[in-house]
C-alpha cells in the first residue's frame, strides 16, 4: 500500500461541528475506497486566493492515509462530487516530511482581521554623480565612424 497526503478545502459557512462531521465523512470515504486513514488535521480557515463557488473563505483539512494505487480513481471520483469540499488533491506523502504545516506559525501571512498596511522596505536611494560629457563635433565623429568602418574585422 502506499501512502498518500488528501488536502481539502471545506467552506467557512459550516461550525466547527460541523467540519468535525465533514471531516469523520471523508474519512468514512477514504476507507469506503479501500484505504486506512492514519492521520487527519483541520489547518483551520483561511481567506481563498481567487472566490471557488462564490466562496472567499474555507477551511483546510490535511489527511495522511494509505491506500492501493486503483482506489485512488474511486476516491478522487467521490471527492469530486462531493457538494461540502470546493477543491480537493490527493499527492504521494514525501518520505521526508517530518513535521505537519501550520498556517498558524507563518507569520509572513497577512490575517483577514489585519487593516494596517505593512510598512514597505525600500532599497536607499544612490546618488549617481553627473558625468560631464564634453561637446563633440560632427567631423570628429565621421572621422571616428570611417576608422571604424575601414578597419578590417577579426
Amino acid at each position: 500500500m502506499e501512502k498518500y497526503e488528501l488536502l481539502y478545502i471545506i467552506a467557512a459557512k459550516f461550525t466547527d461541528a460541523e467540519i468535525e462531521a465533514l471531516m469523520e465523512k471523508i474519512k468514512g470515504l477514504v476507507t469506503s475506497a479501500g484505504g486506512n486513514v492514519t492521520e487527519m488535521h483541520n489547518l483551520g480557515r483561511r481567506k481563498l486566493a481567487y472566490p471557488i463557488n462564490h466562496v472567499r473563505n474555507g477551511n483546510y483539512v490535511l489527511a495522511y492515509f494509505s491506500a492501493e494505487a486503483a482506489a485512488l480513481a474511486k476516491l478522487n471520483e467521490m471527492l469530486r462530487l462531493s457538494a461540502d469540499i470546493l477543491r480537493h488533491i490527493i499527492v504521494t506523502k514525501s518520505p521526508y516530511l517530518t513535521k505537519i504545516p501550520s498556517f498558524a506559525e507563518l507569520t509572513e501571512i497577512r490575517r483577514d482581521d489585519d487593516e494596517t498596511p505593512r510598512p514597505r522596505q525600500m532599497a536607499p536611494v544612490q546618488q549617481v554623480p553627473a558625468v560631464k560629457v564634453a561637446p563633440v563635433s560632427m567631423e570628429d565623429l565621421d572621422k571616428k565612424l570611417n576608422q571604424i568602418l575601414t578597419e578590417e574585422v577579426l
